[in-house]
């Protein structure tokens, strides 16, 4: 299996997205948020509310598997 490049700005957003916390999504993150819906990593959920307007995919979790990358939903 193909590991694919994410930043650690890429990591730190998907862990965000994945805690369904709410983060401030300036221009800067939201280029970030579009890079790795573009890798299929993370995906629009459909909801509106804040925090869930995105989630992480089953290949984005395969992902932070792969690189020990434990996110505590509590």
């Amino acid at each position: 299996m193909d590991t694919i490049e994410i930043s650690n700005t890429g990591i730190a957003v998907m862990c965000d997205i994945a805690r369904a916390a709410m983060f401030d999504l300036d221009a800067d993150k939201q280029a970030v948020v579009d890079g790795l819906i573009a890798q299929g990593l993370v995906a629009e959920t459909g909801k509106s509310a804040p925090g869930a307007k995105y989630g992480i995919t089953d290949k984005g979790q395969r992902e932070l598997d792969a690189r020990g990358v434990g996110v505590n939903e509590a």
